[in-house]
């Protein structure tokens, strides 16, 4: 199920391409981040007015950059809504549950895949140890085997850009036991056990992403704009 229709996601490409003059103004792209431009900065009018979900993302602690949601689909595998968030210059970060699962065109490093042994469970303390597989380039490392296991850091209220809500904060600590590396990922879920805020080693010690939902999805799109 695609939630966005191709003229939907043809006027998402203008966007993105920087016919928008004010978008390209203040739009960055990932390379920019990379090498040392300056971090983008939205107004909340800005974002409030553009017809698509948005978001930012700080990549390895560089600066931060601006992603349209480009792509809302189901993973026909588990049923859950795979989110998959663009920037300007066409690199993609794909979302489930709120976690990462795969990146693409990223300068560095990629996360290819982000499996588990059964559905990935949405962050929650409440969760049971469980396995991941993670699959990243370069040099095709595939196959990587981790033990999950999550808890309960605190409270805290969140301020973005267009809202401010409570949230639990709960962090993951992924451990690589035939690589010797543990990393450990931060969650910040709010009271509808949606993850608004999320820092997590996509690759250990090469590709570590911060997302902070800006404008989220909005699920009661019309039918006519399912594919």
């Amino acid at each position: 199920m695609r939630i966005l229709s191709k003229p939907i996601f043809l006027g998402l490409c203008v966007i993105l391409s920087g016919c928008t003059q004010r978008f390209q103004d203040t739009n960055a792209t990932i390379k920019e981040a990379f090498f040392g431009f300056e971090s983008v900065d939205m107004s909340s009018e800005h974002v409030e007015n553009l017809p698509y979900a948005s978001a930012y993302a700080r990549i390895n602690g560089k600066h931060r950059i601006f992603l349209v949601l480009a792509y809302a689909e189901q993973n026909p595998a588990t049923g859950k809504t795979q989110l998959k968030w663009m920037s300007s210059d066409k690199a993609m970060i794909v979302t489930e549950n709120g976690r990462i699962i795969k990146t693409l065109s990223l300068p560095s490093a990629n996360l290819v895949s982000l499996s588990a042994t059964n559905t990935l469970p949405t962050p929650s303390a409440d969760n049971a140890p469980w396995q991941a597989q993670y699959d990243w380039q370069p040099n095709y490392s595939y196959g990587h085997q981790a033990n999950v296991q999550s808890h309960f850091v605190k409270n805290e209220w969140l301020t973005s850009l267009l809202w401010s809500k409570q949230t639990q904060l709960i962090e993951e600590t992924v451990t690589f036991g035939a690589l010797n590396t543990t990393i450990s990922n931060q969650f910040w879920v709010n009271e509808q056990n949606t993850i608004v805020k999320s820092a997590q080693w996509v690759v250990p010690n090469k590709l570590h992403i911060e997302l902070e939902i800006l404008k989220p999805l909005a699920l009661t799109l019309p039918q006519g704009n399912e594919k």
